[in-house]
């Protein structure tokens, strides 16, 4: 805000001294997404991706390029509707701050346990619950998730699988997305040879696997490396209002046929790959491309690491039926 102050002795009882000469909103009422869109242009991928990670309070020069991606991916369910991304893996490695810390539009819910009118819709009161009031509802410490209802993980398998679920005489849609993150308290590579990589998971969730496939990206929270001061950015970036109102805005595009000018799914996948893999690509393409403008060479970039996200959820289904686990 800027003042000017100007007293005028014969006018003291009717007139304040003070007046407003500009004033420049800290919370964005409204974002030009033309703006960003042409804004864009004037920089290359990587040094959009450094202004994004920037924006989140990282510093990118400080790590490697696969860090990056994966730090990439965790924005994904801020950008894209109904998009269920699971990450697993040590402490301190950051995987709740962006859901809690940066978009207002999004709520992590804490302490596990949580009921079917508090995250669906209360028949009672008959209003929405978190699902239609948020565009991202993540859940912190996977392994405490509880439901005080029977049906309640039936119902969120119902909502993963297509936004919406029946509660009552209702049928109810919703396009917030679903995060799960938790600690990984031993080695991968113990964890693999054990028991598979959902175990943290309650066992209600982590052996049903009609749960689990509904997982549309899995993002190794192992290979992120646990945060340290230098990590932390002193330099530019967009402020987390103009950044959140822009990636709300973004879930208002489709870019899930952007892969479809240059390449073609293989019949390895299923429906509910196809449905995941462009999910992400989409998701990819509105952070790093929000023009939609893409080549060849940058769509299969995002092509391998979405197609790497989700295979990690069959290769852990596949390994749990081969042994009888699940």
């Amino acid at each position: 805000m800027q003042l000017d102050y100007e007293f005028i002795e014969e006018d003291k009882k009717n007139t304040s001294p003070i007046r407003i000469r500009k004033l420049t909103p800290i919370q964005m009422p409204h974002i030009d997404m033309d703006e960003v869109k042409n804004g864009r242009k004037a920089f290359t991928k990587d040094e959009w991706i450094d202004v994004l990670l920037r924006s989140t309070g990282m510093e990118p020069e400080k790590l490697d390029d696969r860090v990056k991606w994966l730090l990439l991916a965790r924005m994904l369910p801020l950008v894209e509707n109904n998009l269920n991304l699971c990450e697993l893996g040590p402490r301190s490695t950051g995987k709740s701050h962006i859901y809690k810390e940066i978009s207002p539009n999004s709520i992590l819910v804490s302490g596990g346990q949580t009921t079917v009118a508090n995250l669906f819709y209360n028949m009672a009161s008959k209003t929405i619950g978190l699902v239609g009031m948020w565009d991202c509802v993540a859940f912190d410490e996977v392994a405490g998730i509880t439901f005080k209802d029977k049906d309640g993980i039936q119902i969120m398998k119902d909502y993963m699988n297509s936004g919406s679920f029946t509660r009552g005489r209702e049928e109810k849609a919703a396009s917030a997305s679903m995060v799960f993150v938790g600690n990984i308290n031993q080695s991968v590579e113990v964890l693999q040879k054990t028991s598979h990589l959902f175990e943290p998971f309650p066992a209600a969730m982590a052996y049903d696997t009609a749960f689990l496939d509904r997982m549309h990206c899995y993002v190794p929270g192992w290979e992120i490396p646990k945060y340290r001061p230098e990590f932390f950015t002193d330099d530019y970036g967009f402020i987390t209002d103009y950044l959140s109102e822009f990636m709300r805005q973004m879930r208002k595009e489709n870019f899930g046929d952007a892969a479809d000018k240059y390449f073609r799914f293989g019949s390895n996948l299923n429906q509910r790959d196809t449905t995941a893999v462009r999910k992400m690509i989409s998701a990819f393409v509105k952070l790093i491309y929000p023009d939609g403008e893409v080549t060849k060479k940058e769509i299969r970039e995002i092509l391998e690491i979405s197609l790497e996200l989700r295979r990690r959820v069959k290769e852990q289904l596949k390994k749990n039926r081969r042994y009888g686990i699940l």
